[in-house]
């Protein structure tokens, strides 16, 4: 039997379950399951309150999750439920997987006075340095108004305090 023939049944076993309201009426719903391998999952879905405070409706966040969601949504605590994903994924293919993308950081290396390794310099460094340095100057510019302000306060008659 091949891979794409083989059922793709799971058996799972509620073993909690939180709801965080989110706003009134509207949150989201943690599902704690254990597999029949004794594998532990967490599922988190969207859900909704009726009048009574009991989850209503239930949607997943993940579209792939839809059959999981759709049969935990009539669960209780220690109820076992067994999850057919094969209709599911024979319906729903998964797309092709892509090679991860490398991303670099904002900080770029550029050339500076030539085309030597040992000339590189990297752009992002300079601004930072410069904005610690306007800090450092409007401090220190600070302080000397302060200690001037000190001083000349100190050197006045009393009369005019």
């Amino acid at each position: 039997m091949s891979q794409t023939q083989q059922s793709q049944r799971i058996a799972y076993t509620v073993t909690g379950y939180n709801f965080t309201e989110i706003s009134s009426g509207k949150g989201s719903i943690e599902y704690q399951l254990m597999d029949e391998y004794g594998n532990e999952r967490t599922v988190t879905a969207m859900a909704k309150l009726n009048l009574f405070k009991k989850v209503s409706k239930v949607r997943p966040i993940y579209h792939r999750e839809s059959p999981l969601i759709e049969a935990l949504s009539r669960t209780k605590l220690n109820d076992s439920i067994v999850v057919d994903f094969s209709e599911f994924n024979k319906n729903n293919p998964r797309p092709p997987k892509r090679s991860a993308k490398v991303t670099h950081s904002s900080v770029k290396l550029k050339q500076a006075n030539g085309s030597g390794s040992r000339n590189r310099q990297i752009d992002g460094f300079g601004s930072i340095f410069h904005s610690k340095l306007r800090l450092l100057q409007l401090m220190l510019l600070s302080v000397g108004i302060l200690s001037l302000f000190n001083y000349l306060s100190s050197k006045l008659p009393p009369t005019l305090m």
